[in-house]
């Protein structure tokens, strides 16, 4: 059953142009979709939806995949990870004259997305780089974290992906994630990264802002973890949808700081709401 302790009702969703999904924990779990990924779609009738991840392990072409072997409609234009918002970040910040260097830390998808967006990578040790950057490194080796950590303690900042602890998987399973490795790093260096440029960071947001015909009052922000996806949308100023399939639970969410406008158990019961609004005639 939906509830809600905010002032907003469920006819605020009326309102919603573009759906910004997460991945992990809310449409999917792994290769499958989540129960009630199906009807959430056929509820939005082709209303404008962006899938929006933090998980940086794959090339954005993984997901597309993905997400048309489990029968979920995406073009490639409707994909957006924390590799892509990294990508247009270390352009703003690096070098004008030349393309900005990086040691990667990081699978081979993730260095694919990032050198077809103009980023060159260095992945000797003792070089001149400008940055070293952490993903969600599902191939990591030992010396990954040693060249990494030399460069840091050289004086070499560090950027991040994502703050995600950890990766849900099937079974109550998880992943060390991107957060793991910030940890990490802190650890051994006793350095902070620069920045954390995934959610609750609003780049993919202002990503979307800036290349579609939308303002902050078309979107809606549906996840499933309190720090990333619903700390991303209220710094951003949308609609906030917590479902519970993922990483947080009712009480998680009861005791959090950040308090999401609307929470559902699924986006199956999303799915059930917006039906019941166009049933007593409100127009999706």
């Amino acid at each position: 059953m939906m509830t809600t302790k905010n002032k907003i009702t469920p006819s605020r969703l009326s309102q919603v142009k573009c759906w910004l999904l997460d991945m992990d924990g809310t449409i999917t779990l792994g290769e499958e979709a989540l129960p009630g990924a199906a009807a959430f779609f056929a509820s939005i009738r082709g209303q404008a939806h962006i899938f929006l991840t933090n998980n940086s392990s794959h090339a954005r072409s993984h997901y597309l995949a993905r997400l048309s072997r489990i029968g979920i409609p995406a073009g490639p234009d409707q994909v957006l990870t924390s590799t892509d918002a990294m990508a247009m970040y270390l352009k703003t910040i690096g070098p004008a004259e030349r393309p900005v260097t990086i040691y990667p830390v990081g699978t081979p998808g993730f260095e694919q997305d990032l050198q077809a967006a103009g980023i060159r990578l260095e992945k000797r040790r003792e070089m001149a780089i400008d940055y070293v950057v952490l993903g969600f490194d599902t191939s990591l080796i030992y010396e990954k974290l040693d060249v990494a950590c030399d460069y840091i303690r050289r004086g070499v900042p560090y950027l991040a992906t994502n703050p995600d602890r950890v990766c849900p998987l099937a079974g109550g399973r998880v992943l060390p994630d991107c957060g793991a490795l910030i940890a990490y790093m802190q650890t051994c260096t006793g350095t902070d990264p620069l920045k954390v440029i995934g959610k609750p960071e609003t780049a993919m947001i202002d990503m979307v802002l800036a290349s579609r015909p939308f303002v902050k009052e078309d979107l809606a922000m549906v996840g499933d973890r309190i720090y990333t996806d619903i700390a991303a949308a209220r710094n951003a100023g949308v609609l906030s949808i917590a479902v519970l399939s993922g990483e947080a639970t009712r009480e998680d969410l009861e005791m959090a700081s950040v308090k999401p406008d609307l929470i559902f158990a699924d986006v199956g019961e999303l799915a059930a709401c917006l039906e019941r609004e166009r049933a007593d005639g409100r127009p999706l």
